[in-house]
């Protein structure tokens, strides 16, 4: 059909692609749905029929639909995707499944993907004082808003997103509406707007106001066809938000009274999303933002007082802060725009966090709009929440990967700068891969650091060969890359990354949380420059105290297999352990080590085949068992997700 790279950097700057370059591609997964699809508990199923009205700005529900008004769960909701939507979340269609990897079926030609399905509705009556039938003269429309590409992958022109009504009084689905593929860029200067809304009024009462009326959108998408494999990934990204349906509505009943944010809560931090509790205690005041930038909406056609406020807390401690941003005008959407809280000024950050003398360190930010209006459609997206965490590793990326980026030719460079505020043991390298078709992505690469040579990579401080991309279907589980045993002494600006051996694309984890252009550097062959895409890679250095030798790979790993461990992620309750084939068979000669990300060890006991894990905390935990000669050592990570 077509070949597609995906070439983003902002929105919507695409460079004609060359032989030697950098690329972005779409994910073959995603690893947030596969990650939440194994915490779920099987779905609860309601016989009741939804009655009038039906409303999801999908601001309520993250990764799966709300299912008390969705009967599948396709569509990826979140807020990562969109640009500018109408209310943060978004329901997103794109060419995964509800596990998150590429349908089965998907080709370069075109295929249905995604769907959104609603539960079946009492369309045909309607209820408040008393119920009565429901007639045409009660004035039904059903109303969404839509973009294609967001920040993501543009939908091709023979690609579409569709709307189609279900009729039970014939058992018949019905197209209804439906678009075809565009840039945003383009649907942008077509329509003045970033998200469109349609208004469709639901008139054919023979066939739709009937008990079990629903409503489905669906998508037809079309993946990469490249001659590199590696490529390959997700494409043909379409956002809606705010679903609305509902009697006594008119075709320019397109205002709501409903102020919201639109865009998720930010790290405070100044330079990055995450970095290490004693590098940041250098200097606090240095490494915090002055002010915050939430983006609100205002729906309706009229202007409304609101205040703001956030408070700041210590996750597991006492210490607390607020702030109170005062009362203020915010003005229509449809006349003002998007705004920023910009009545004088942005809310500032009133506050640093208070010193604590463990290694690590957790912070919610809570931010409250409170309207002065009656009658609010969605108090759901008043409330935005960012949870600041000061762990053993630096991060520019909020570890949710948006695409996928690569060098090509063979014998490439990608070095990823980072500062410090002391001298500190560099002790590991964390990096998501995103899984690719076929494990096409499977090359060798020779991990990297650098020293800093007046803003570039200079000497070579260490180098790691025989490695290859390493993956793990947990969220935000990056694989690491163990330098312990070098004891490698870095200072000031260091460069972390690769040189690889083929001129395959790594795929390593892309994400659009913050511009990074000015700290990833990449050499072709003629030079290092800088990146031209505007994101962060995700790759983690870890900092620090010793890891345990269960925290990864290194190149003088002496890990023997993997333990195998279920149910994965846990409930909390009890797990199982099932030793590789090879292992001694006298259970009485191993111990069981449990790490949490930090290195502590917070569990220890002799070899059981059971054990009890419900004292332990929501998290991502790494499992060893050790034979007590320390001859035989097995690992894996352990999930505990508590409902």
């Amino acid at each position: 059909m077509k070949n597609k790279i995906l070439f983003l950097f902002i929105l919507f700057a695409f460079p004609a692609p060359t032989f030697s370059q950098e690329i972005l591609t779409g994910l073959s997964t995603n690893p947030v749905i596969k990650a939440n699809i194994k915490a779920m508990h099987k779905t609860t199923t309601r016989s009741n029929m939804l009655t009038l009205p039906f409303i999801d700005d999908f601001s309520s529900t993250y990764v799966f639909p709300n299912d008390t008004l969705w009967a599948n769960k396709y569509v990826y909701i979140n807020s990562s995707y969109p640009y500018l939507p109408p209310t943060i979340g978004v329901a997103t269609f794109d060419a995964l499944n509800d596990s998150g990897a590429l349908y089965r079926d998907a080709n370069a030609y075109g295929f249905i993907a995604d769907s959104l399905t609603s539960k079946p509705i009492r369309l045909d009556s309607t209820f408040g004082s008393g119920p009565h039938a429901l007639k045409i003269g009660d004035s039904v429309y059903f109303s969404f808003y839509y973009q294609p590409q967001g920040i993501a992958n543009a939908p091709e022109a023979d690609d579409s997103l569709v709307l189609e009504f279900y009729s039970p009084a014939t058992g018949i689905w019905k197209h209804v509406w439906s678009d075809t593929g565009s840039t945003l860029q383009k649907f942008h200067k077509k329509y003045n707007v970033w998200f469109k809304q349609v208004m469709i009024p639901v008139k054919d009462s023979a066939n739709y106001f009937q008990k079990g009326f629903r409503f489905r959108f669906y998508n037809y998408a079309s993946v990469a066809n490249n001659s590199m494999p590696s490529w390959a990934g997700n494409v043909d990204e379409w956002n809606i938000d705010y679903v609305y349906l509902d009697k006594g509505r008119n075709k320019a009943d397109s205002v709501y009274k409903d102020i919201a944010f639109v865009t998720p809560a930010l790290s405070v931090l100044k330079k990055y999303y995450s970095m290490p509790w004693s590098q940041f205690n250098v200097n606090p005041s240095a490494e915090m933002k002055d002010s915050l930038y939430n983006t609100i909406s205002d729906l309706d056609s009229v202007a409304y007082n609101y205040s703001y406020k956030y408070y700041a807390t210590q996750i597991g401690g006492t210490w607390n802060s607020s702030y109170n941003g005062g009362t203020y005008n915010i003005y229509p959407y449809a006349d003002s725009g998007y705004q920023n809280y910009l009545p004088h000024t942005h809310p500032l950050v009133n506050f640093t966090f208070p010193s604590v003398s463990s290694d690590s360190a957790r912070f919610l930010i809570t931010h409250f709009i409170k309207e002065g209006i009656t009658g609010d459609n969605r108090r759901e997206n008043d409330t935005i929440k960012f949870e600041q965490d000061f762990y053993d590793y630096y991060a520019y990326d909020d570890g949710v990967p948006e695409a996928g980026y690569g060098l090509t030719p063979a014998n490439s460079l990608l070095a990823y700068k980072f500062t410090l505020n002391h001298p500190d043991t560099l002790r590991a390298i964390r990096m998501y891969f995103n899984p690719t078709l076929n494990n096409a992505s499977q090359q060798f690469f020779y991990l990297t650091v650098w020293k800093d040579a007046s803003g570039y990579p200079g000497d070579t401080l260490c180098q790691i060969k025989g490695l290859k991309p390493q993956y793990d279907d947990s969220l935000n589980c990056y694989y690491t890359y163990n330098v312990n045993s070098r004891k490698l002494l870095v200072s000031g600006t260091f460069y972390v990354g690769w040189k690889q051996t083929t001129a395959d694309f790594l795929n390593i984890g892309y994400n659009y949380y913050s511009d990074q252009h000015s700290n990833i550097f990449y050499n072709v062959g003629n030079g290092w420059m800088n990146s031209t895409f505007k994101g962060a890679l995700m790759i983690r250095p870890v900092l620090g105290k010793i890891l345990p030798p269960s925290a990864g790979t290194s190149e003088f790993s002496a890990l023997a297999g993997e333990i195998k461990i279920y149910p994965n992620p846990s409930n909390g309750e009890y797990i199982n352990l099932v030793l590789p084939s090879e292992a001694d068979p006298s259970i009485s000669q191993f111990t069981i080590h449990l790490f949490d990300l930090l290195g502590n060890e917070v569990y220890k006991s002799p070899y059981e085949k059971s054990m009890n894990v419900s004292e332990l905390q929501n998290g991502i935990y790494l499992l060893s068992v050790t034979s007590n000669t320390n001859s035989s050592r097995y690992f894996t990570r352990l999930t505990i997700v508590k409902q």
